[in-house]
């Protein structure tokens, strides 16, 4: 298990539902926290973390390059070299592909798509040796869902970066992991009708991030499916 006390962790989406659960886990065992999100929520979340470990947050939107430079710039010389990332920020929009706007489709994947993309991409230029980043991906990914097409495209997207990014980073030591659960109850779902009887819990979802976080660096977990076991 690798012991991430005094570790500069990057964690985006971290206002959200798994993202409070993972910080505060992380932050459990020592480590240095560097968190954002496009809802100002995480600058109070960064105060209450702060009485555990060392915070950096910032708010912005993933899709922004110029932003996502500034803030890995900002969170290396606030806690140092990268040993973790995980891209939790995401979003679906459902709807049917004739009469889905332009404008939702562009939003879908600069968000699940190009926002891991540019995140993957300054992590890796202050990524310690070894190290990891754990994409979030669905079960989306290889089910078709007719609610939700492009939420499928753009997941189906986070898991080939991933794939390809390894390829071009694994000699680094960096090694790169998609995570891909079933449906989680948690407020991502907005007023959707959902059975959430049905759903994993929040924390079984962070459970599995970090298994795949504290695994031996001698092993490359390349993707990970999974879902809850109620809805059988």
């Amino acid at each position: 298990m690798i012991n991430y006390n005094g570790k500069n962790i990057i964690i985006t989406g971290a206002s959200g539902g798994m993202g409070r659960i993972l910080c505060d886990r992380l932050a459990e065992m020592g480590a240095k926290l560097s968190i954002c999100s496009n809802d100002e929520a995480v600058l109070d979340f960064a105060k209450e973390l702060s009485s555990k470990t060392k915070v950096f947050a910032k708010t912005f939107d993933i899709a922004d390059e110029a932003a996502v430079k500034e803030f890995f710039e900002e969170a290396y010389k606030e806690n140092g070299e990268f040993y973790a990332l995980a891209n939790l920020a995401g979003l679906s929009i459902p709807g049917q592909i004739p009469e889905t706007e332009e404008g939702a489709y562009d939003l879908m994947m600069d968000v699940n798509v190009k926002g891991t993309f540019l995140c993957c991409k300054y992590f890796a230029h202050n990524a310690a040796e070894p190290s990891i980043i754990v994409n979030i991906g669905s079960m989306a990914a290889r089910n078709a869902n007719g609610n939700a097409p492009l939420y499928c495209t753009a997941k189906a997207a986070v898991n080939m970066l991933s794939r390809g990014l390894l390829l071009q980073v694994g000699s680094k030591k960096i090694r790169v992991t998609t995570v891909n659960p079933g449906g989680a109850d948690t407020p991502f779902w907005g007023t959707r009708a959902v059975d959430r009887t049905k759903l994993l819990q929040a924390e079984d979802v962070v459970d599995i991030i970090m298994f795949v976080l504290t695994s031996n660096p001698n092993v490359q977990i390349h993707d990970i499916y999974f879902e809850s076991a109620v809805r059988f």
